[in-house]
């Protein structure tokens, strides 16, 4: 595009910033999004979803999250799928607590609804914590959002339970596993 003298626009930045980001050259896309800022043109949500995105899937969620806080900054508003991989990367580290208050934030301020792979992440960091009565406080708001628990939940809250040694509460949910998450027959 330079060689024939054409002027990046929006989407031309954003392509490139997402390619760069989905391949882990997050430094690259940074290099993209400088650029685009000093060159005049305006980045958009897009951009900053591809930034916390590849910050996030490198590890870097401190990154992410000043990001996204930028984005929040100028108006911009995030979508699901973007609070959700800040959740993850949060959760991936065992920032669960942060996790939830992100979340919070995040409903209040831009009312996005928790996606089923936020509430997911969410329960498993907070019964790797221990701190199962919250976990099936949130387990509650996720049913009453229509999504039912799947065998990752059981499977936290059947772990949770062993390593506090509610051996009988362990054996019961994984009794209703078995039997929710069966194939239904077809007549």
């Amino acid at each position: 595009m330079v060689i024939k003298g054409l002027k990046h626009d929006a989407v031309a930045y954003n392509t490139m910033i997402g390619g760069f980001c989905r391949i882990g050259e997050v430094g690259k896309a940074e290099e993209f999004f400088r650029e685009m800022g000093l060159s005049g043109v305006e980045s958009s949500c897009v951009t900053f979803e591809h930034l916390i995105s590849g910050y996030c899937q490198i590890g870097d969620v401190d990154s992410a999250l000043l990001l996204y806080k930028d984005m929040c900054r100028k108006g911009l508003r995030p979508e699901g799928l973007t609070v959700d991989v800040v959740i993850r990367g949060l959760c991936g580290e065992k920032r669960v607590s942060e996790a939830l208050e992100f979340l919070g934030v995040a409903m209040r301020n831009h009312e996005i609804a928790p996606k089923r792979k936020s509430y997911e992440f969410l329960i498993k960091g907070l019964c790797q914590e221990g701190r199962t009565e919250e976990a099936l406080k949130l387990q509650a708001e996720m049913v009453g959002k229509g999504f039912e628990p799947n065998s990752e939940i059981y499977s936290a809250f059947i772990d949770a339970n062993t390593k506090q040694g509610n051996d009988e509460l362990a054996g019961m949910l994984k009794k209703e596993m078995a039997e929710t998450q069966m194939p239904k027959k077809q007549e």
